[in-house]
């Protein structure tokens, strides 16, 4: 077993310093990293038919901490681009917090940690073994600049160590 906390006595989190992803999972075009697959936690494929900036999206459930409204929303699949489409068109409030579901098994998707922002960074997966190391976040605030802005989630967890290291 490896070691559990650092020198200073805070919880250890092993990053490499480069991202070993799969090569088939993730493209470049036009100089940008774009998401080929993406996966829930059960499995379940995320891509869309729905193309933003000429690729295909990924498909999410948005809905309200009390699952009263949900909306249909598609992200843009390249690695940092916020474009979005609300396919339902239902209003969630500037600085809402949304659940984000999978589709297809209407489940949570997990938690990475949360943004300093205060809002969940969910977490999708680049394939169907749901390694966190292939895998990609973003925040669930509405307006956050982390919001709907896929990130690799070893950057995440990179910022978050940095962030709480002492």
């Amino acid at each position: 077993m490896g070691k559990m906390f650092n020198k200073n006595g805070t919880l250890y989190i092993p990053i490499s310093e480069s991202l070993r992803l799969p090569k088939d999972k993730v493209i470049e075009a036009e100089g940008k990293a774009v998401i080929t697959e993406a996966y829930c936690q059960n499995g379940h494929s995320l891509m869309s038919d729905i193309k933003i900036n000429d690729q295909h999206g990924l498909n999410f459930i948005y809905t309200d901490q009390e699952r009263q409204k949900e909306a249909a929303i598609v992200i843009s699949a390249v690695v940092g681009d916020r474009t979005k489409v609300n396919l339902d068109k239902t209003v969630f409030d500037k600085e809402e917090i949304v659940k984000i579901l999978c589709p297809a098994c209407r489940n949570e998707l997990p938690v990475l940690f949360m943004c300093e922002c205060g809002a969940p960074i969910y977490l999708i997966y680049l394939d169907e073994r749901t390694n966190p190391r292939h895998a990609q976040s973003f925040c669930s605030r509405i307006g956050c600049t982390k919001a709907s802005r896929l990130r690799f989630s070893q950057e995440a967890l990179t910022e978050f160590k940095d962030r709480y290291s002492f």
